[in-house]
């Protein structure tokens, strides 16, 4: 197991060169316009009266993974940077099931 583990990371740092740097940044672009457009559908449906609407952690969870990518790649060549795919990985998960505990709470009311 620790084999397979360190040829997928050797993997990953033979492909982390300065091009998948520069695509993965723009990754970030749209995970920043991701977030905003989930803040402003958040935004409209507290003014309509609907506050459980899943629309700001579906949109943080989607921001969050796509961040993924280019953490890994920085994760690869500053070991401490694993701290940090690591605790996106969390807050994804931790906003994907806020998403389905509104989602679900809308459906009841």
């Amino acid at each position: 197991m620790r084999i397979i583990v360190k040829k997928i990371l050797c993997y990953i740092i033979m492909k982390c060169s300065a091009k998948m740097m520069s695509y993965t940044g723009y990754l970030h672009i749209i995970a920043l316009a991701v977030a905003i457009y989930g803040t402003m559908h958040q935004i409209d449906a507290v003014k309509n009266k609907s506050p459980y609407s899943p629309y700001l952690s579906l949109a943080l969870t989607t921001m969050l993974l796509l961040r993924i990518p280019n953490q890994i790649c920085v994760a690869t060549k500053e070991y401490h940077g694993w701290y940090s795919v690591i605790g996106t990985i969390v807050g994804a998960t931790s906003f994907g099931y806020l998403a389905y505990v509104e989602y679900k709470a809308a459906k009841e009311k």
